[in-house]
Formats: C-alpha cells, structure tokens, sequence
C-alpha cells in the first residue's frame, strides 16, 4: 500500500499565487495538505514536523521550490526544483 503524501505548503509572498494555485489541484485530488501561513523554511519545516507531514513545499516565488522531504526510507532530503518538476494531479 503506497503512503498517502501530506504536504505543507508555504511561500515567500512572492509565491503564495502558485502555492495555493497548486495546493487547491492536490487538495482536489484528494490528498491532504495544510497552507501555512508562516513565511520561513525553518519554521514550517518545524510546522510540518509537528503535524506529521511527509513534505514541505516551500515556493520562493512563481518558479523555483524548496521541497523538503521528511519522510522517506532514507530519513529525508531537501531539494530545489521547478513548478514544471511537479507531478500535477489530474
């Protein structure tokens, strides 16, 4: 059975446009996410910790994401990638 992604999604103000435009597409297709309003990536990686979250998306703008994941076989990881890296739900 494949484990359910539960995300954080937080931005820079230059990035809240997309991150929520993206976070209503998964929330849609039914996984779970929580907005955040908190504006650092510490801090909504503790957030995301604290709420038992596998990801924290976190966009610095229109483009460019941090993602930080925290649960994996690996222990976690933190990566840079595009919105056009994403796997969009459709």
């Amino acid at each position: 059975m494949e484990q359910k992604v539960k995300a954080v999604f937080a931005a820079h103000p230059d990035g809240q446009e997309t991150a929520a435009r993206i976070a209503r597409a998964y929330l849609a297709a039914g996984m779970e996410v929580l907005e955040s309003q908190l504006e650092g990536l510490e801090e909504n990686q503790a957030l995301a910790v604290e709420k038992g979250m596998s990801h924290l998306l976190y966009f610095h703008d229109a483009e460019h994401i941090t993602m930080v994941s925290l649960m994996d076989e690996m222990g976690g990881f933190t990566v840079d990638i595009l919105v056009s890296d994403l796997q969009l739900p459709r």
